[in-house]
């Protein structure tokens, strides 16, 4: 499984302070007390809130029929690194489907987290794009773009053709008019200004 969620800490929303009665609808008690003070606050937020969102992406590939309540989505995850030195906060995430390890970085003034149940073989980027408000499906091309030529270099195929498709709402990975075979499970997000993605690879050329 795989999932992966983006927060712009820049964008104007992601920096606002939210009514207490979202984080009271939002998060568990435990969720809650880790909201630090001051400006902190906002990034322990959307830290703990992509952490549901990639979980969520992640499971509705084990059960299409998993709704995201997000208060039915359990974070566990430190404030700080277990390592010193390391920016990853490593923790987990309780859901519907069992409970499912979360990675936690940023970079360039953005959250990503990332859920796979094979770090090996999963693949994921994050990058800043430039926004046109008057093209609102830009984010959706740009993370595509970006997947696509990541997996293009890993395969070792011209960046034509790779082609992202949806399966209803799931993205899949196509190569050459054909799936992935098996099936390289491919997730996306986009917020503000920045596009994020990962992909659990099932072969390389």
């Amino acid at each position: 499984m795989v999932g992966n969620d983006v927060v712009d800490l820049r964008d104007a929303d992601a920096a606002s302070e939210y009514a207490p009665r979202f984080d009271a609808r939002v998060f568990c008690d435990e969720e809650r007390a880790s909201l630090c003070a001051g400006p902190e606050r906002a990034r322990r937020r959307w830290q703990l809130w992509a952490a549901k969102e990639a979980a969520y992406k992640a499971a509705v590939r084990q059960d299409p029929h998993t709704v995201f309540s997000p208060s039915r989505f359990r974070v566990h995850l430190p404030l700080q690194p277990d390592i010193p030195g390391d920016t990853v906060l490593h923790g987990l995430v309780e859901t519907p489907v069992g409970d499912l390890p979360v990675r936690v970085f940023e970079e360039a003034g953005a959250v990503h987290a990332l859920v796979c149940t094979d770090p090996a073989r999963t693949v994921a980027g994050m990058t800043r794009i430039a926004i046109n408000d008057a093209d609102p499906d830009g984010p959706g091309r740009e993370v595509r773009r970006l997947a696509g030529r990541r997996m293009a270099s890993l395969l070792e195929v011209p960046e034509e053709t790779i082609e992202i498709r949806k399966r209803g709402r799931i993205p899949e990975l196509w190569v050459s008019g054909e799936p992935s075979v098996p099936p390289s499970l491919l997730s996306l997000s986009h917020h503000g200004d920045v596009v994020g993605f990962a992909c659990e690879v099932s072969f390389v050329r």
